[in-house]
């Protein structure tokens, strides 16, 4: 787990992932030990839109974003558009694979071919099975 992510996962429980509890990230990163880079850290929890800033400085809270993303690092659960996308390039890639091996196959069909296109098929229904699983 990166700072930032441990920074957020503190926010969210010390919040309890309400958006209307104000944290100090001034008091927050003493206690954690990361106050010299309090610049970087708040900056980047502003860009992810984790938190959202208040009238006093230093002081944030927790948007539903934040919540969202803190929920899922606690968890440790991957992130799903990213897995379901990497899935879908492997299906592809390998999809074009089992082009070239048909054509292959249809120019000169013989055993050795077949079982390539046999295996590449359990392949594919494998990875078909992986992206049944993250819709």
């Amino acid at each position: 787990m990166d700072v930032y992510h441990k920074i957020l996962t503190r926010i969210y429980e010390i919040t309890g992932g309400k958006d209307s509890v104000e944290v100090d990230l001034n008091d927050l990163l003493k206690q954690e030990g990361f106050f010299s880079n309090i610049d970087n850290i708040s900056q980047h929890l502003l860009t992810e839109s984790w938190v959202a800033e208040t009238p006093r400085p230093s002081v944030v809270k927790i948007t539903h974003w934040g919540t969202a993303e803190a929920k899922r690092v606690i968890t440790n659960t991957p992130d799903v558009q990213r897995e379901l996308s990497k899935e879908a390039n492997r299906l592809l890639a390998d999809s074009r694979e089992l082009i070239i091996m048909l054509e292959e196959f249809a120019a000169s069909p013989s055993e050795k071919h077949f079982k390539t296109i046999e295996k590449k098929f359990e392949d594919l229904g494998a990875i078909m099975d992986r992206v049944k699983g993250n819709i």
